[in-house]
């Protein structure tokens, strides 16, 4: 069940734990996350193919109050934001429509399970024809939050790839069905 209005605001007071957590960014159904100032950028010049079988990539990570996106370029970046769900708690991740609206597609691995602890780290793509300046502190995406049945902490379980999230990383492998 979606958390909204004051339920998800007494969520803040006592279950979820965000760090810095801004009352100004909190809406009726999301709460507005805010971009850090992490950036990690795939050397495509050192990485000639993407492949799922053997991944060998290498990236750049940048530190700055800003990053220059270029068109059609992607980068990772994390959220200044620190959070930390309880077992029963979903997170979705979504873009925002303004920056949309400018070519700008934030993403994430949509899903923070629950238990989740750590940055959100977001997938930010330029689809436009002229570069965009992201800038720390920018309001680049928003959190749903969902009641579901507890689950355990995300972090603990041996099928969390990334555990806890305190920097940007890139994959080290890829899970393939058999």
């Amino acid at each position: 069940m979606l958390i909204t209005g004051a339920s998800l605001a007494k969520a803040f007071n006592t279950r979820i734990k965000m760090e810095p957590f801004r009352r100004v960014n909190l809406g009726a159904v999301s709460y507005d996350i805010s971009l850090g100032n992490e950036f990690l950028r795939l050397k495509s010049e050192e990485v000639p193919l993407l492949d799922p079988e053997k991944l060998d990539l290498v990236g750049e990570r940048i530190y700055g109050r800003d990053f220059f996106l270029q068109p059609h370029q992607f980068v990772l970046a994390k959220s200044e934001e620190w959070l930390e769900l309880p077992p029963d708690t979903l997170a979705m991740v979504s873009g925002k429509s303004s920056l949309a609206r400018m070519g700008l597609l934030v993403e994430s691995a949509a899903i923070l399970h629950p238990g989740h602890r750590g940055h959100v780290v977001l997938e930010i793509y330029n689809q436009n024809s002229v570069p965009f300046r992201l800038v720390q502190g920018l309001q680049i995406a928003q959190l749903v939050f969902f009641n579901v049945e507890p689950s355990g902490e995300y972090y603990k379980l041996d099928v969390a790839s990334f555990k806890t999230q305190k920097r940007v990383e890139l994959p080290g492998k890829l899970k393939f069905s058999k």
